[in-house]
């Protein structure tokens, strides 16, 4: 009998200094949240409005037509409310776990996107706990390749343009000097460092992406063919390539944390008419349009980038392209933000303090800029490693991390009626794993293609 109870004791004690231990870490790490600190210049709801508007509508819309082309017209509608959905439900539920973690937790500062996952992980089961901060840096790593590889591909696109646009005119120049000219105006929008002072640029992009896409729409609606010569539901192998694009055009969540907590006023972001809400389901609405309308009227003729169907001579071509290099120009700046917040209190961390912060943070900023003009100078096919990169980080991002954090987070909160919102977590990461395995594989393989035919070897 004294054996059993022995035994009992040394259980419990074992049991207790296991709890014991994985308090110690939890307190451990959230010590070590740093967290999103109250802006000192907040941003009203229009202004975040702008924001998220600009963070979610740009390169990926103009492709829209040719991922309608591999959903058809019927299927890929459907397909992308579905989506839209998911990232939408992906997104409250990141900024749920964020503010349930903070007062659970009593933080003083809203943990940011990494410490969201590292904190979850922390709480969770053992199995998570001991691969917390891997997670925190993966996330990280994760962020600041994705946001980075956007600014890549914009100045690949402005520099293309300008390229176009001068080579029409009679000035032939090497596309790399068009990168040098592109680099004034971008390096200058990317010394802007508050939310608060990006705004305008946001406004001012939205506006020019909304006069170029009204363009192009008034374009694709004249001499329309009628809607029964079009695929209504594409083959079953085309599908995967429709969800990478539309993943791609929908993956804005690296904005949303940083965005709720730069605003006056929080809690109106995510609320039933908030700024999460409203700004997705406009941006829902002009994906399904130039998705549906390029397709209809291109149908299979429909290029990766609606703006290449407008015939070249056509004066609107011009404007348009004039337009949506401006447009981007002001984005790369919004993309920007976000890895410089991350990087920025490491390297004060580790080389501060500074004599003059502002002026180090401006060191910083100028040489992540010129880290991005030189991606976008040296290494070849730099987009389809920016696809591959995308495939692999923004799946994780957007649809697989998120539900993970709620999972762990909620199991002893419940999931609410008939545990629906377990199973929409398990659907987002299925969808998520779906994304990834079919986005990395069509990725390495448009890889393969492009080098083979460099080295001649593909026919």
């Amino acid at each position: 009998m004294g054996e059993k109870t022995s035994k009992n004791n040394s259980t419990h004690d074992v049991e207790a200094n296991a709890l014991s231990e994985q308090q110690q870490q939890v307190e451990a790490v959230a010590k070590a949240v740093h967290g999103h600190p109250v802006s000192e210049h907040p941003t009203t709801y229009c202004e975040t409005l702008m924001h998220l508007l600009k963070g979610n509508i740009g390169c990926g819309m103009l492709a829209m037509g040719d991922a309608f082309r591999n959903g058809g017209l019927l299927m890929a509608p459907i397909l992308t409310v579905f989506i839209g959905t998911v990232c939408i439900y992906n997104n409250h539920i990141l900024l749920n776990v964020a503010h349930k973690l903070k007062s659970r937790l009593k933080l003083e500062h809203c943990p940011t996107f990494s410490e969201t996952v590292e904190l979850s992980f922390a709480t969770g089961p053992k199995s998570l706990q001991k691969h917390a901060d891997v997670f925190r840096t993966t996330v990280n790593v994760f962020v600041i390749i994705t946001q980075l590889g956007f600014c890549c591909v914009y100045i690949l696109f402005v520099s293309n343009s300008i390229k176009q646009f001068c080579d029409e005119y009679g000035t032939v120049l090497d596309i790399h000097i068009h990168m040098i000219f592109a680099l004034v105006p971008i390096m200058s929008c990317a010394m802007i460092r508050n939310l608060k002072f990006i705004a305008p640029l946001s406004t001012a992009a939205n506006i020019s992406m909304a006069i170029g896409l009204g363009i192009i729409l008034s374009y694709c609606l004249v001499d329309l063919p009628t809607l029964n010569s079009r695929t209504a539901v594409a083959h079953w192998s085309q599908i995967p390539l429709f969800f990478g694009t539309a993943i791609y055009a929908f993956e804005g969540i690296s904005l949303v944390l940083p965005l709720q907590l730069e605003m006056k006023t929080p809690n109106r972001f995510a609320s039933t008419m908030g700024v999460l809400n409203v700004g997705m389901t406009i941006v829902t609405f002009i994906i399904l349009t130039m998705g549906f309308v390029g397709f209809w009227r291109f149908g299979d003729e429909v290029k990766g980038s609606l703006t290449l169907n407008l015939p070249p001579t056509l004066i609107l071509s011009k404007i348009v392209v004039g337009l949506m290099v401006f447009a981007i120009i002001c984005t790369y700046t919004l993309q920007f933000y976000v890895p410089v917040a991350i990087l920025w209190p490491s390297v004060q961390e580790k080389y501060g303090p500074f004599q003059s912060p502002a002026l180090a943070e401006y060191l910083l900023r100028a040489l992540l800029v010129f880290a991005t003009f030189l991606a976008a100078e040296v290494i070849p096919h730099l987009a389809l490693f920016i696809s591959l990169v995308g495939a692999i980080a923004s799946t994780f991002l957007a649809l697989i991390f998120p539900p993970i954090c709620h999972m762990v987070v909620w199991k002893d909160e419940g999931f609410g009626a008939f545990n629906w919102k377990l199973y929409m977590d398990i659907l987002t990461i299925v969808l998520g794993l779906l994304g990834f395995v079919t986005g990395t594989y069509f990725s390495l393989y448009d890889i393969v293609v492009a080098f083979s035919k460099d080295f001649g070897l593909h026919h």
